[in-house]
């Protein structure tokens, strides 16, 4: 089991990125709020994952996680919203979403976000 101090961690970082893309938006600097979105994300994935005492260390291991926790719940809307949502992390360095389509990816990230942080306060 992960200790109290790390899963802190992850929430009090996934809370700021949060933040910091909430502020981007308002600022129309939708690349840059793209990519704190996608780092919120990955931050409540990693702690999901330290329950378990994994480690995620690179970006092949979060999708090697979520697949793990598709087949788990057997649910496997995790997996491939998070297949979906990837495109957050390559709007930052391609700008490929449209700003009129960004708000369904914000409000899509929010609720995986909410999704997995439901698993983590089930599982601790």
């Amino acid at each position: 089991m992960s200790s109290p101090s790390l899963l802190s961690h992850f929430y009090k970082t996934r809370d700021e990125y949060r933040s910091n893309a909430d502020r981007a938006l308002l600022h129309g600097e939708y690349r840059k709020a793209s990519e704190l979105l996608w780092g919120a994300l990955t931050q409540q994935i990693k702690a999901l994952a330290a329950l378990h005492d994994i480690a995620i260390e690179s970006h092949r291991h979060f999708f090697d996680f979520m697949r793990g926790v598709s087949a788990e719940t057997q649910d496997p809307s995790f997996y491939s919203e998070f297949v979906h949502l990837n495109a957050l992390h390559k709007n930052f360095y391609d700008e490929t979403i449209p700003p009129d389509i960004f708000p369904d990816y914000y409000r899509r990230t929010t609720e995986l976000i909410e999704r997995l942080d439901s698993l983590v306060t089930a599982e601790s």
